[in-house]
Formats: C-alpha cells, structure tokens, sequence
C-alpha cells in the first residue's frame, strides 16, 4: 500500500510541474499577444490634451497616443536595468497620473516640449511597474495612483520578424510539449519471457549421464 502511495504522489508532483511548465509557455505566449496587438493597430496616434481624455483610455489596453503636456522634472531620476539607462519624468497637468520613460538623454531642450508621442498603456502593465512605484515612495514619498498611466517615448507600432518568430516558437513549443506530456508513450522493450525449463546443455549432460557416455571435451 505504501508503494503505491508513493507511486500516485510521485505522479502528482511530476504532473503538476509539467502543467506548470506549460502554463509559463502559454503565459509568454498571452503577453506576446498583447504586443503583437499594438504593432499591428493603427499608426495615428491617439490625441491626448487633457485629464479627462488621458482617464478614458483606460480598459483600453495600449495604443499610439500623442498627449500634451509640459515636463516635469522635479521628480525625474534615472532607473538602470540589464546596463540599460531609462530616465522617468512626469507630465503636468497630469502629475503622478502620467508617468513617461525614454532612453534619450534629458537635457533644457526639453523644456520647451509640449506633445509627447509613444506607447500609452496602463501603469501597471509595463516592465518593473513595482520597482518605479518603490522609486517614488522611497525618494519623494509619492504613491503611484492605481489608475495611473505610463508612456513609453518613441515606441511606435512596428512588427518585427523577430516577434513573429517568438510567438511562432512558443506556439509550437506548447504543443509539442503538451504532446509529449500527455499522450506520447514510449514503446516498451519487448522483453523475452521467462525460460523454465532446462536449458540445452543441461539436456545434453543428462542424456549423456543416463547413458554412462563420457563427456565430450569442446
């Protein structure tokens, strides 16, 4: 009993990781989904001048939008990531409401912007969302509003072959693992059955031992 206790937890624990594994495909796979969404929506931009039309675009999910404002930057600071500089900035009248990001290099020029193109899409949706929420508490004692936005400068909707390629992949990955987990089964070896009967050399020597003949030497 305890065998086969041991047998149905072992299989358990072997299933559950395999469905979790598949679930972390398909999880890359749904957040590609999302992208592939926005490079293949439109190339206008969405006209963003004011408060109430940056708060109707939420549910949305991300577009191209082109917001108005002035910067911020008394709440600007530079996050680095994978040796990767961003600089984090806001944009009045929005406040914490609009949190913008570029890769470019701030400097006065930049005070005499007022449109401000790129990806709009809900704050928390971006790449460490947590780890810029932590910056503003922990440097200006601001809390980042649930309902806030963040805008990635530049990023236009373009499809790439390398994310085609990415998702291609990850689709046929699932499948061949799903395939493989759950209805691929080995063939067994086929085994030779179990001989009980005596063995031909052991005939020999007792056909030769009945009959007092000497054994033959090989």
């Amino acid at each position: 009993m305890s065998g086969r206790v041991f047998f149905l937890r072992k299989r358990f624990w072997i299933t559950t990781l395999k469905v979790l594994f598949l679930a972390f495909i398909a999880s890359m796979f749904l957040v590609q989904i999302g992208e592939l969404r926005y490079d293949l929506g439109s190339k206008t931009p969405v006209q963003i001048d004011g408060v109430e039309q940056l708060k109707s675009q939420g549910g949305k999910g991300a577009v191209f939008a082109s917001v108005q404002g002035r910067p911020n930057f008394q709440r600007a600071f530079v996050y680095q990531r994978y040796g990767l500089s961003y600089t984090y900035f806001l944009l009045e009248p929005y406040h914490l409401g609009l949190v913008v990001r570029t890769y470019e290099k701030v400097g006065l020029e930049w005070d005499e912007l007022e449109r401000f193109v790129g990806k709009l899409r809900p704050f928390d949706d971006q790449p460490f969302s947590y780890a810029i929420e932590k910056i503003y508490q922990e440097q200006f004692g601001d809390t980042v509003p649930t309902d806030a936005f963040f805008l990635g400068l530049y990023d236009v909707p373009k499809l790439s072959g390398w994310q085609v390629g990415a998702m291609s992949f990850a689709v046929v990955l699932w499948g061949v693992l799903f395939w493989l987990f759950f209805f691929f089964h080995p063939k067994h070896r086929i085994r030779q059955p179990a001989f009980d009967g005596p063995y031909p050399e052991q005939e020999r020597r007792r056909s030769r031992r009945d009959t007092g003949s000497p054994p033959q030497q090989s």
